[in-house]
């Protein structure tokens, strides 16, 4: 797994991890450890935060499937978000304006209802128009 030996402190101080001492006090992993080392490194990959990932190993009252649906929950946010990035940046990425974040209309638009809150608009027939008087509050 290539975890660090910090690392591997670090979650088992987090209460991630209790791996059992063998007779001279040295920590023992045997499969159990590794498959919970594994979990919490896929955790990781996905953006699980350690409370996440100890809630999903220890589960309180709700049991496992409401500390995984909690994450999941968290996740498709993170997906929202990435895909409404990804949506300003396609929308964005052909416009010939010299600096679109600035000048571009569609991408000013965008922006600002991104900054209020608000959904996005949709892109139209002047997606790429620029060139124009700077929008409400611009200067």
């Amino acid at each position: 797994m290539g975890l660090a030996p910090s690392a591997i402190r670090f979650y088992e101080a987090e209460g991630l991890l209790d791996p059992p001492r063998g007779p001279d006090g040295r920590r023992r992993y045997g499969p159990a450890e590794l498959r919970v080392l594994a979990f919490i490194a896929v955790g990781r990959d996905l953006g699980l935060g350690v409370a996440g990932i100890r809630d999903a190993l220890h589960p309180g009252p709700g049991g496992w499937a409401a500390a995984v649906d909690s994450q999941i929950a968290l996740l498709d946010e993170q997906i929202a978000r990435a895909e409404r990035a990804k949506e300003i940046l396609l929308a964005g990425r052909d416009c010939p304006a010299p600096e679109p974040v600035r000048d571009c209309a569609y991408l000013r638009a965008a922006l600002d209802a991104l900054a209020a809150g608000s959904p996005l608009p949709p892109p139209g027939p002047d997606l790429h128009r620029f060139g124009n008087a700077p929008a409400d509050g611009d200067g």
